[in-house]
């Protein structure tokens, strides 16, 4: 039996901590996390939109170009993801307080944490895969006996990812098209 490598542990340890965080905060807690990370991506993106010509006039001349979206971008992500994260904390605690459901509901958790932990094991192998050519990743890396599966996972996500940057500028061209209108 083949021993395990650093590799092995930082994806165990991984995988074990956000399984305990998300079964102590339970499911409906992780999934309005989620919910509010996901919302305030989105309404930073949609507000660069429109107030960044606004917010540009109000800054100074010689202010780099990217300072409008930075500032549009972190105002608006932290209003609605506190704002989000607030609500579906608060529907948690009413949840994790209902006999039986609580315990579901921790149950759930653990579960999404564990895939949690499994889709940062794979977005970390797939980046890895980006940036190094399979021959220069460390040996403790691909020797590992979790490497093989978490290696499959960056691949399949590999083959879908020109799939999905194709839908993505699709989207782009199409939210172009209707703000010029």
């Amino acid at each position: 039996m083949e021993a395990l490598t650093a590799f092995d542990a930082v994806a165990i340890v991984i995988v074990i901590v956000s399984t305990l965080m998300a079964l102590a905060r339970g499911f409906m807690r992780e999934l309005a996390t989620l919910g509010a990370f996901i919302a305030a991506i989105a309404a930073a993106f949609f507000a660069r939109r429109y107030f960044v010509d606004q917010l540009d006039a109000l800054l100074p001349a010689n202010s780099p170009d990217w300072m409008p979206d930075a500032i549009i971008f972190v105002v608006v992500f932290l209003i609605v993801y506190v704002a989000v994260a607030w609500f579906g904390a608060n529907l948690s605690k009413t949840i994790q307080g209902v006999d039986g459901i609580g315990l579901l509901d921790r149950v759930a958790g653990g579960l999404f944490g564990f895939a949690r932990g499994g889709v940062v094991l794979v977005f970390f192998v797939y980046l890895l895969n980006l940036a190094m050519d399979r021959d220069q990743i460390p040996e403790f890396v691909t020797q590992a006996r979790t490497y093989p599966i978490i290696s499959a996972g960056a691949d399949y996500l590999s083959d879908r990812a020109p799939e999905l940057a194709e839908r993505t500028a699709q989207t782009s061209d199409l939210d172009a098209e209707t703000s010029s209108e």
